[in-house]
Formats: structure tokens, C-alpha cells, sequence
């Protein structure tokens, strides 16, 4: 079997190489015979054929890029959607986590093992929808035996990533700043 692959995929790289070469050739032929044919030709007839063949390959070139931009843009714009829906969830379990820590402000215990299952479920949606850089932050917070300190640091990355990833600016944002959202002194943070 494995001669038989090696036989096939010599012959398939053979043809590809003589279909190169015959291409090629033609293309050079075609040079050839276009330049021996300008050559003939007075400077009134091939500086306006020079000009409209320059203006309609560049005129193909930018009407090929703006399809191309506008059709990442809808793409985009159709994934846009889903992440944000599964980044919203994200925030909502982190709501929820921060209020179940201030009892004044009516929060509810949280059960741990939810909270788990809620955060391998946007893991597994992330996994097709989001950013490698959230993927990673996601990845980070799931790390068994972290510190507080590296548990808010991922989660302050995954946040970063998220509104990244939405086409969102973090300029003016100082590090640190999503990690000390959550606590009651910002301070502590660094104390951490």
C-alpha cells in the first residue's frame, strides 16, 4: 500500500510539474509575442492601450479588495453575535460570583460545582467562537491551586481579551483595573 502511495504521489507532482512548465511556456510565448507586436506599434495607439490596461487591472485589484473587506466584515459581523452572547454569560457568572460575596447588596451563595459547569460550558462555546486570546485566559482561570492574585489576573485578561475581541479599545485602562473591580477596596489587591 505505501508503494502504491509513493507511485501515486510521484506521478500526481510529475503532471503537476509538466502542466507548470507547459503553462509557462505558453505565458512566455504570449510575452514574446506581445512585445515583438508593441514593437510595431506607434506611440499614439500603445500609450493609450498601455493606460487601459493599467487602469482596468487596477481598477479589478480594488474592486476584488472591497469585496474581499466587505465579506470579512460580514463574517465578522455574524460572529460578533455569538460572542457576545457567550462573553455576556462570562460577565454574568462573574455578577454573580462578586454579589454572592456582599450579602448587603442581597447576593446569594453560589454553588461552587454551577459555577464550574457554567464555566466549562463557555469554554466549549468559546472553543468555535472566541478569540485564542480568551481560549487562553480561559484556560488560565481553570488551572487548579492558583493564588487569589492569579485568579483575578486571569480573569482580569479574559475580560481584556473579550472586549478585544468585540472591537473594543482597552487604551486608558491601567493593569490591574478589571482584577480590582470586584473588590470592595482596590487596594487589597495589591496587598494580595
Amino acid at each position: 500500500m505505501n508503494k502504491l502511495t509513493l507511485v501515486f504521489a510521484i506521478l500526481i507532482v510529475a503532471i503537476l510539474a509538466v502542466g507548470t512548465l507547459y503553462l509557462g511556456y505558453q505565458a512566455f510565448s504570449i510575452a514574446v509575442a506581445v512585445y515583438q507586436g508593441a514593437k510595431t506599434l506607434e506611440p499614439s495607439v500603445y500609450v493609450p492601450l498601455t493606460v487601459t490596461v493599467i487602469t482596468a487591472t487596477l481598477g479589478l485589484g480594488a474592486t476584488l479588495y472591497s469585496q474581499q473587506v466587505a465579506r470579512r466584515r460580514e463574517i465578522e459581523s455574524a460572529h460578533r453575535d455569538r460572542k457576545l452572547e457567550i462573553y455576556l454569560q462570562f460577565m454574568e457568572i462573574l455578577e454573580k460570583i462578586t454579589l454572592s460575596q456582599k450579602p448587603e447588596l442581597g447576593g446569594e451563595k453560589v454553588d461552587e460545582n454551577e459555577i464550574a459547569r457554567d464555566l466549562v460550558g463557555i469554554r466549549t462555546k468559546a472553543v468555535l467562537w472566541g478569540s485564542p486570546g480568551v481560549l487562553k485566559g480561559l484556560h488560565q482561570l481553570t488551572q487548579q491551586g492558583q493564588s487569589p492574585k492569579s485568579l483575578l489576573d486571569a480573569m482580569e485578561e479574559i475580560q481584556k481579551e473579550m472586549r478585544k475581541d468585540l472591537g473594543l479599545s482597552n487604551f486608558g485602562l491601567e493593569k490591574g483595573f478589571f482584577a480590582k473591580l470586584p473588590l470592595t477596596d482596590p487596594e487589597e489587591y495589591d496587598k494580595l
